[in-house]
């Protein structure tokens, strides 16, 4: 003989799945955020390094070229993998159904 469980034990361990998931999202988010706070720094000092080095005022204009074709294209990235986590979060605690509805749209 199987038992249902109650509507408060069925309440409660969604709500835990729930935290649960959201916790994980928020880590994800963290980390994703220190992965590009680290990406970025570094390529601040390469670009430090190489508006030091240059030798004349072309020198100059290309490492801030590069600096900010590289800026643009980290940050579009980010924005694409800031996406994704925030659909992931905004999905906590709904159906099945409405996961594989949002997996197709994306």
């Amino acid at each position: 003989m199987t038992t249902t469980p109650d509507p408060v034990t069925m309440t409660m361990m969604s709500a835990t799945d729930a935290l649960q998931t959201c916790t994980e999202a928020c880590a994800g988010w963290q980390q994703e955020i220190a992965n590009f706070v680290d990406l970025r720094l570094a390529e601040n000092r390469r670009s430090w390094e190489a508006l030091m080095t240059a030798r004349d005022i072309p020198g100059v204009i290309k490492a801030q070229q590069e600096w900010g074709l590289q800026a643009a294209t980290d940050y579009t990235q980010e924005a694409v993998r800031f996406a994704r986590l925030l659909t992931a979060l905004s999905l906590t605690g709904t159906t099945p159904a409405v996961q594989e509805a949002a997996r197709l749209v994306a």
